[in-house]
């Protein structure tokens, strides 16, 4: 097994490592991004306001006002923010925070990135393979491209 840093992305496909990594969950959405690729993560306390533009949301965090943005399970901006979303953590690249169901924090973490089926892959997707932690299906991406994907439905950074 090849060792591998919290700040590289999930191991290439095929291969397998060992590193700090952080699960994203929105739904039945479960990202694998490199820790070094997410901010630390907060607990909001109530819902943010819809906002001009479609699927970016505004809060009040500690006296500054965020953009505050909630994907959907196909990583597109959602134009109705969901009930259960309470954690909030910023990709690095972008400005805007995401909501998310859950923000799980894997530390040195052994993990095996596998290909995804050919039907599953897709021109600028943001996932290039998936692990499989028990019986969680964690789908391998890196902040960049999940911000590149996101926007591409408008500008969320």
């Amino acid at each position: 097994m090849t060792a591998v840093s919290g700040t590289v992305p999930p191991p290439a496909q095929g291969s397998a490592g060992r590193g700090n990594f952080v699960v994203l969950r929105a739904g039945t959405l479960r990202l694998l991004l490199p820790h070094a690729d997410v901010a630390a993560a907060e607990h909001i306390g109530e819902a943010p306001l819809g906002v001009a533009q479609a699927g970016i949301f505004e809060l009040e965090v500690r006296g500054e006002r965020r953009a505050v943005v909630a994907l959907s399970e196909q990583l597109r901006p959602l134009e109705r923010f969901p009930a259960g979303r309470f954690v909030l953590a910023r990709l690095h690249g972008g400005e805007a925070s995401f909501a998310w169901d859950e923000v799980r924090v894997l530390i040195d973490a052994a993990v095996e990135a596998r290909p995804l089926p050919p039907a599953m892959r897709g021109a600028g997707s943001p996932i290039d393979g998936y692990v499989q932690l028990g019986e969680e299906l964690l789908l391998c991406a890196t902040a960049p491209r999940v911000l590149a994907y996101a926007a591409g439905a408008g500008d969320l950074t």
